[in-house]
């Protein structure tokens, strides 16, 4: 996920304005398994630090490779093998 939208009840929380409610993700963990738990995000003037994935809405999709998916590439990916 590149950027995000949070929850209302978090926007409100924060003081986020509307035109502010979706953000830039600065950093996520990511943890044995390869998932991401926790994100920092910047939503206009405003880092939020530590924010769960289910505080979050996905703000728009990548249609090719997700990014919770780190490494993974089509069969078909031109990149796939080269160093």
């Amino acid at each position: 996920m590149k950027e995000g939208k949070l929850s209302s009840a978090l926007i409100k929380r924060y003081g986020i304005k509307k035109e502010n409610a979706i953000g830039t993700v600065l950093w996520h963990s990511l943890n044995e398994s390869g998932g991401i738990d926790v994100y920092d995000m910047k939503l206009g003037n405003t880092i939020v630090r530590n924010l769960k994935r289910s505080d979050l809405v996905e703000a728009r999709e990548d249609k090719h490779k997700r990014d919770d998916e780190h490494g993974i590439q089509d069969e078909d990916d031109s990149k796939r093998g080269a160093i």
